[in-house]
């Protein structure tokens, strides 16, 4: 089984299934430092646990949320169509954004599941304007986010999420500044920034 069919396949329950902690997330988001006017990419949306928080910062405007699973985007749209977000179902490693298209790129409680970490910062850091923000975050630790998967279905069950000192060295070999590295009991989060464009 597909990556994209295992959550195709929980698309209805996933709400049940997976619990964010709603103040972490919101603490989380104000790492983003998101601006009303920012174009802000939205990865792994899932069902769309994001987009309300994401939208409060950009009055509803420019987000853009992409998936790989087509029917976790198509609950994501049932629940969220009312926000104007733009929704893509595609892989995120390998979908071809416009050169320099966000401000503000977070990729939520999505990494351990890619496949193909490395191409994938290098993909969305191509992805985001001169100064953008590229984002890894989760509302619990990477040990008991890894405890749960590896405990979890076979299809997942090998999803791991690195220290983020690995995240952050990826980041930092693209020549991006890092602005934040939380790794402890309580969150994960990896944020920096790409360079502004030298005059």
């Amino acid at each position: 089984m597909s990556k994209e069919q295992f959550f195709n396949e929980r698309a209805e329950n996933w709400d049940e299934l997976s619990r964010n902690d709603m103040t972490k997330v919101d603490m989380l988001t104000r790492l983003l430092l998101i601006q009303k006017h920012d174009a802000v990419l939205d990865v792994g949306t899932g069902t769309g646990v994001l987009l309300p928080v994401l939208s409060r910062y950009t009055a509803g405007k420019n987000i853009t949320a992409i998936d790989i699973s087509e029917d976790m985007i198509a609950v994501a749209k049932r629940k969220f169509a009312h926000l104007g977000c733009v929704f893509i179902q595609g892989d995120v490693v390998s979908y071809r954004f416009s050169p320099e298209t966000f401000d503000v790129i977070a990729c939520y409680s999505v990494f351990p599941h890619i496949d193909e970490k490395p191409r994938m910062i290098k993909n969305l850091a191509a992805a985001l304007k001169p100064g953008g923000l590229l984002a890894i975050l989760h509302s619990c630790s990477k040990e008991r986010i890894n405890g749960v998967h590896v405990h979890a279905h076979r299809d997942v069950s090998m999803d791991s999420l690195p220290p983020a000192d690995i995240v952050a060295d990826l980041m930092r070999k693209l020549g991006m500044k890092l602005e934040a590295v939380i790794d402890n009991s309580e969150m994960y989060a990896v944020c920096a920034r790409r360079p502004n464009a030298q005059h």
